[in-house]
């Protein structure tokens, strides 16, 4: 295993210790990480996106930030559900998290805060603002991948076991496999895909 790899998951087993501290839905956040790495590997396929190309090689990739954020993105339900985003995001920028950079940190912590609730708004938001705009976009894109996916667990049941995604002029069509019993992810994932079509240009059809 290299270096890189091995940095990956020691961050990793980080990301779990902390999301096992505050009792996650391990279920349900290790399917959102799955779905939101599929969207990302499959949109990165279909040229929706570079984002692997453009991360400084010292920090957690892009990718490796969607997924940590992803196990995360929930821990916020200990303090209650009502803005459980905004707790996750506190939450994860209280202390050092092992193998973290302060920007790794950040990102994660703000893709988190972003898989529901209004969209990133330097106006309001103080902590978004003091991104480099570089990171915002990071933010950003990221954010609509985990929101998008966020819904198509919509009941927490696997309903969705996998996905493809091709593009059809300006659609992305993305198919759920098997494609039944998912009724309530196909509303959801429908309602919740409105920022990735903003962010990636494209409209979604799922299929």
């Amino acid at each position: 295993m290299t270096g890189g790899l091995q940095d990956a998951q020691s961050r990793r087993e980080a990301v779990l210790a902390l999301a096992r501290r505050y009792d996650f839905e391990e279920g349900h956040s290790l399917q959102d990480e799955r779905l939101a790495l599929r969207l990302y590997d499959e949109t990165a396929r279909l040229a929706l996106h570079d984002m692997a190309q453009e991360a400084p090689a010292t920090d957690a990739s892009p990718r490796d930030v969607l997924s940590y954020a992803a196990l995360l993105h929930d821990i916020g339900y200990r303090v209650g559900y009502e803005e459980h985003h905004k707790h996750a995001f506190s939450m994860i920028m209280a202390e050092p998290v092992p193998g973290f950079t302060p920007r790794t940190q950040a990102l994660v912590a703000h893709v988190a805060r972003y898989h529901r609730g209004g969209t990133p708004d330097p106006g309001r938001h103080g902590a978004f603002a003091a991104l480099t705009p570089e990171d915002q976009q990071t933010v950003a894109r990221l954010g609509a991948l985990l929101r998008f996916a966020d819904g198509l667990d919509r009941s927490h049941t696997h309903a969705v076991e996998d996905l493809r995604c091709e593009l059809d002029g300006g659609s992305l069509i993305v198919t759920l496999l098997p494609g039944q019993g998912d009724e309530t992810e196909r509303w959801a994932g429908q309602k919740k895909a409105r920022w990735f079509e903003a962010q990636y240009g494209v409209e979604v059809i799922l299929r």
